[in-house]
């Protein structure tokens, strides 16, 4: 029986209505990455490496440097991408 059937019955005098959260299931289950992060942009991109589980910047600004960067000093306002991820660069672009 769905809720329209109640409101609907005949002998039904008043329908009061309840609007509940469904239930946490956030403790019992593994933690999920987010879909968008902060560093997503850099995570698509074609300069980023990985290195001991940590991705880094090795975009051509930066490898004026020596060596990849951390996404945080890369896209920092004085990095060398920067906030707006000057460098970008991505497979699909091409």
């Amino acid at each position: 029986m769905s809720v329209l059937d109640i409101a609907t019955r005949p002998d039904a005098k008043t329908v009061q209505l309840v609007f509940a959260s469904p239930p946490c299931t956030g403790h019992s289950r593994p933690v999920m990455r987010a879909l968008v992060t902060s560093f997503r942009a850099c995570e698509l991109c074609i300069h980023s490496t990985a290195r001991a589980g940590r991705l880094l910047c090795d975009s051509p600004a930066v490898r004026l440097t020596g060596q990849p960067e951390a996404l945080e000093v890369a896209r920092a306002a004085t990095g060398s991408c920067g906030p707006n991820a000057r460098h970008l660069d991505m497979p699909g672009w091409r």
